[in-house]
């Protein structure tokens, strides 16, 4: 077994579920999660320098999967009619972030991850998806809008999306494993 299969096999065992959790969290479909999964193992490991350790290897394969879904072509994901978001729960009850982020077209979901899942500040995530900053600080102020206004009861502040955050990526687990 080669060195870089070896290396896939350690992020898969060891990081495997969070980066598809994370891939749920901005596709909202098992199928699309696994595909963007996918790409960005083969985008963030298939080439180039092999990363030491798999925690360098996870944070290149989270990167590559977050510019991957920014920048995928053809038809965005499909928006929730805000009355099945409101039977789901994202509008006027418990807010459910999984649902409340199919409300945004892929660009401000990702930042808007970014912010506030690993809590980075526009300028660290315009770092990590190699975009323009004023690209950046567009889409959290339009993502953090669009969930504010639909969503009310989660605690979303226009201001704090597009100026607060850490210029640092923490490493975060969704199953709260760390």
């Amino acid at each position: 077994m080669s060195a870089r299969t070896r290396m896939l096999h350690a992020v898969l065992r060891e990081h495997g579920r969070d980066l598809y959790a994370r891939a749920l969290l901005l596709t909202g479909d098992d199928a699309a999660a696994a595909d963007l999964v996918e790409r960005a193992l083969a985008t963030g490991l298939g080439r180039g320098h092999l990363p030491e350790t798999a925690e360098e290897a996870d944070a290149r394969v989270r990167d590559a999967l977050h510019r991957a879904f920014r920048g995928l072509r053809g038809d965005e994901p499909p928006l929730p009619d805000l009355d099945d978001a409101a039977a789901d729960g994202a509008v006027g009850g418990d807010p459910d972030i999984r649902v409340s982020l199919r409300l945004l077209p892929r660009r401000e979901r990702v930042a808007i991850v970014l912010r506030y899942v690993d809590g980075l500040a526009a300028t660290a995530i315009a770092r990590q998806l190699d975009a323009p900053l004023k690209a950046v600080r567009a889409d959290l102020e339009a993502g953090a809008r669009t969930l504010a206004e639909a969503c009310p009861d989660l605690p979303i502040d226009i201001d704090d999306a597009v100026e607060g955050g850490m210029e640092e990526a923490l490493a975060v687990t969704l199953d709260g494993a760390r």
